[in-house]
This record gives C-alpha cells, sequence and structure tokens, in this order.
C-alpha cells in the first residue's frame, strides 16, 4: 500500500474496524471464531506475535472488550474481544470516513476509480471494508480478479495456522509423555512456541488438554492393574510392591492411587 493511500490507517483502526461487523456480541452466550486471536490476527493484518500487546491496550484504553467465552467448534472456553462502547464510537468514524474514500482498482485489465461498496457489489463474494483495507496493505493497486480469492486466501491461512497448532501439540505431548517436562524441554518448547507463532493463550489451553490426556492415561493404567489385584480381596504385600513401582513409574501420586483404590473398593462386586 501506497504511504498516501486513503486506505492507508494505524493497525489499532485496522482491528476497530474489523470489528464494526460484529452487532450485540455481548448478548451471546457462544461466540464466533472470528473474535478470537486467530481470526482477528489474519482479519487485520497483524502477525500473531504481536497481537495481544494491541488488543491489551485497547482493552485498557476502553475500546475493544475482553471475555473468556464458548466459542463456536471449541470444547474449552477462549479469550474473545469485541467493541466496547467507545469502540464503536471510533469505529463508526472510521466506517463514514471510508465510505466517502474511492480508490483505484484494476477490472480487466483497465483502471477504475470505485468506492468501497461498488467494489464490494462489482465481486461474487462479499466483501467487507475490512477485507478491502487488508487487501490494499499487500498490493499498490487493488485488483478486482485478486479480491475474488480472498475466501481461498482466508481458508489458506487459517489451515497453515492449524497445522502450525498440530505440530506445537505433538511437540508438548512428546515432552509430557512421561508424566514430567525437563527444564531442557520446556525451553524447546517455548522455542518452538515463539517461532510458530502461538500465543499464550493456546500455549495454555494446548498444555492443560494435553496433561490431562496424559494423566488420563496414566491413571487408567493404575486403575486396571489395581482392579486385577483387588479383584482377589485385599492387596498382598507382594502386590503393593508392584503397584508402589508402577506409581512412581507412571508419575502418580501416593493420594491419586488411593482415591483409585478407594473408587475401586466402593465398586459393587
Amino acid at each position: 500500500m501506497k504511504e498516501n493511500s486513503p486506505l492507508a490507517m494505524t493497525t489499532e483502526d485496522r482491528i476497530l474496524l474489523y470489528f464494526s461487523d460484529f452487532r450485540n456480541m455481548e448478548e451471546r452466550y457462544v461466540l464466533p471464531q472470528a473474535l478470537t486471536q486467530k481470526a482477528i490476527a489474519f482479519a487485520a493484518g497483524i502477525q500473531r506475535k504481536h497481537l495481544s500487546r494491541y488488543l491489551d491496550e485497547m482493552v485498557r484504553d476502553g475500546f475493544l472488550t475482553e471475555t473468556k467465552a464458548h466459542i463456536e467448534g471449541e470444547k474449552q472456553r477462549m479469550l474473545a474481544y469485541y467493541l466496547a462502547p467507545r469502540g464503536w464510537e471510533r469505529a463508526m468514524g472510521i466506517k463514514e470516513r471510508l465510505s466517502r474514500v474511492r480508490v483505484p482498482v484494476k477490472v480487466a485489465g483497465t483502471m477504475k476509480e470505485m468506492s468501497l461498496d461498488e467494489i464490494d457489489r462489482a465481486t461474487s463474494v462479499h466483501l467487507t471494508l475490512s477485507d478491502i483495507v487488508r487487501e490494499a496493505m499487500n498490493v499498490d493497486v487493488l485488483d478486482l480478479e485478486s479480491l475474488e480469492g480472498i475466501d481461498d486466501r482466508r481458508k489458506r491461512a487459517m489451515d497453515d495456522r492449524v497445522k502450525r497448532l498440530e505440530d506445537y501439540t505433538r511437540a508438548v505431548m512428546t515432552a509430557w509423555k512421561d508424566g514430567r517436562v525437563t527444564a531442557t524441554e520446556r525451553l524447546l518448547v517455548e522455542q518452538l512456541r515463539e517461532n510458530l507463532g502461538i500465543s499464550k493463550e493456546e500455549q495454555e489451553r494446548i498444555e492443560t488438554q494435553v496433561m490431562e490426556e496424559v494423566l488420563e492415561n496414566r491413571t487408567g493404567i493404575y486403575r486396571a492393574v489395581a482392579e486385577e489385584a483387588l479383584e482377589e480381596g485385599p492387596i498382598t504385600e507382594d502386590e503393593r510392591e508392584l503397584l508402589e513401582v508402577l506409581r512412581k513409574k507412571l508419575g502418580l501420586s501416593s493420594q491419586d492411587c488411593r482415591r483409585i483404590e478407594a473408587e475401586i473398593g466402593k465398586r459393587p462386586s
């Protein structure tokens, strides 16, 4: 985008413009994926690793509301954002200014001056003002044919995001496979997180899921062995020694194992 382009704006204004398409979010129990950090980063043309700083400042300044909410398609609650009253006021001002803007657009090899609304109507896909501004960031002149492919580019960007999350999840699972993470493993995982652009929020969510899965697998193993030991009555001294070796190998606490054994003992025979 040229510096003097009428579509040039600050990162904060691009974020506000994007959010202006989402109304009454405070009334919803389940929020759309579009309000999560990964969607915001793509829509506003920001590297994910820098996004949190902008969002934190905009929440602090009263432009955005941050909430931990249920998100469509996600099992766990995640951070989501939407416009606060002060943000709405500023966003409407941005949209009003953009509604009067006319920009050069290449249409079938010919240059035309078009408003953003005219650009949207000329394409087969719906383009928001935020879509057009983001596309303009990467080119000197907008091309109508290129704008037609915006949905495909968004999908590719999201698919790439999913792949990076999967790579990080595999690394975390490897680090946690024995039930604990060494200092070296923690350092390597943290470096990978930074290189892949994984946010702290996503890191916490992934590690929580992995730890729950690892713990579930380990307790399941102990439970199966303990059930067999208790099948013929109270645990013998030899069986207790074997269970203690297994407990240490699995990295389970004595309290967890006593609870498992108590649960087994309460079952009706």
